[in-house]
């Protein structure tokens, strides 16, 4: 499976999601995330995802890397099959607002404070790569 995370940043703070009930890993945060559909490009899913997840469209995309999950992350919850791999790209937005959709939650962090919430390890490396976790 591969999905593809999009990492926006607002006055100094980053955007998470909580992950509803009905979705695997729930109660976990998240920057916006989707899993590519069928011979969809990293590009389109993460436009898709910020579409229909925030109501908004991408300015910028930039590419900051790609993590593998462990096998034992990829089957908790039974949702997700080996060999994984979740790309990361840091966001800008045409607008300052958006509606959250399919989350139960949202949160502007600051970055230091993202270790206190419950973020899957390969989100945390790619917040890492991002430069937003040491």
């Amino acid at each position: 499976m591969l999905a593809v995370c999009g990492i926006i940043r607002r006055k100094g703070r980053v955007l998470v999601c909580k992950r509803s009930s009905g979705m695997a890993f729930p109660g976990f945060w998240e920057p916006p995330t989707e899993s590519l559909d069928e011979n969809e490009t990293l590009e389109d899913a993460l436009e898709r995802v910020l579409f229909e997840r925030l109501s908004v469209n991408p300015e910028r995309m930039r590419s900051i890397g790609a993590t593998d999950f462990p096998c034992e992350i990829a089957k908790e919850g039974g949702a997700l099959a080996d060999g994984s791999r979740l790309w990361g790209y840091e966001v800008e937005l045409r607008r300052n607002y958006f509606h959250i959709y399919g989350y139960d939650d949202f949160r502007w962090i600051k970055p230091q404070h993202l270790k206190r919430l419950r973020i899957l390890k390969p989100h945390v490396i790619l917040l890492t790569l991002g430069g937003l976790l040491p």
